[in-house]
């Protein structure tokens, strides 16, 4: 196992190895003992020596190669991060201009690219802003094991359902594990959440045997967002119980409980706006009791 790294450590080593070789005390043991400890091979440490005795090299001679320099970026920029076209434009200005520097390979622009900026410069270059934010580090927890956490939430349905005769907009009661992005328990119903949905859907989520499972089980906490139904002395005993609990989150804090609102949205967005009497203006009011109305002859 290395001391120290390599690059510093033949720099230390070299000259000790030097003197010993002068005067005449070097051994293949003072080798074998610096190889040791810079983790490698006898072989390398001698060729190492070779070459601070030939040409007093006493550390790696790094290698010049192509950096994205501010001109490369702004052809970047240009270009909309399309490295082909700025090498393009690279070697017209090479052709018209003798003085230029030399020009690098289309594959060792990729690598400088690839080196020296970020995904997220990359991206903003080649789609905007937007793009370069995507990747930008914003409320990011550290990856936990599964049942570590849980994340609940209401979701009204945009979309009107027959119940008895009358149009109702049902609504969805949901978990899930925030490591596995598994939806543990769900429970719909046709009028505004209650407590009972929230315990109907922890108990689907909670029971691992069939028809329910197999995930599930008992989180480390569950995460919420000030949901009375959430918090009401009904949920938070039932899991009190199972000493599981219930963290209430800030109010307005929808990135705290990123998982379930990304949820939420890729629901709304690939399932929900589909199905007959889909009413999307009707998908961001909270309250469930829009006035019922007959439900139409289909």
């Amino acid at each position: 196992m290395a001391v120290f790294p390599p690059a510093s450590g033949r720099a230390a080593a070299m000259p000790r190895l030097l003197d010993l070789d002068k005067r005449g005390e070097l051994t293949t043991a003072h080798v074998r003992l610096v190889a040791q400890a810079l983790g490698k091979s006898e072989r390398t440490v001698w060729r190492w020596l070779a070459a601070a005795r030939e040409d007093h090299r006493l550390a790696r001679v790094e290698s010049s190669h192509f950096t994205v320099a501010t001109e490369v970026r702004r052809l970047l920029a240009l270009w909309g991060g399309n490295a082909s076209r700025v090498h393009a434009e690279l070697v017209q200005r090479a052709a018209d201009d003798p003085d230029a520097p030399p020009v690098p390979s289309l594959s060792t622009l990729h690598r400088a690219i690839r080196r020296d900026l970020t995904r997220g410069e990359r991206a903003g270059l080649k789609s905007g802003e937007a793009a370069r934010r995507a990747h930008d580090v914003f409320g990011q927890r550290p990856a936990t094991h599964r049942n570590a956490v849980w994340e609940g939430d209401h979701k009204h349905v945009p979309v009107e359902v027959d119940v008895g005769g009358e149009l109702a907009g049902p609504w969805v009661t949901w978990f899930i594990d925030c490591a596995t992005k598994a939806i543990t328990g769900v429970a719909v119903t046709a009028h505004a959440p209650s407590r009972e949905a929230v315990l109907a859907s922890l108990r689907i989520a909670i029971t691992r045997t069939e028809p329910f499972g197999p995930v599930g089980g008992l989180p480390g906490q569950i995460r919420v967002d000030r949901g009375k139904e959430f918090l009401c002395q009904a949920v938070t005993a039932a899991m009190g119980a199972l000493a599981v609990p219930v963290t209430d989150l800030p109010a307005y804090t929808p990135h705290l409980k990123g998982t379930i609102e990304a949820l939420n949205d890729a629901v709304e967005e690939m399932f929900l706006v589909s199905p007959p009497l889909h009413r999307p203006a009707e998908a961001h009011r909270r309250s469930g009791r829009r006035p019922r109305r007959p439900a139409p002859d289909v």
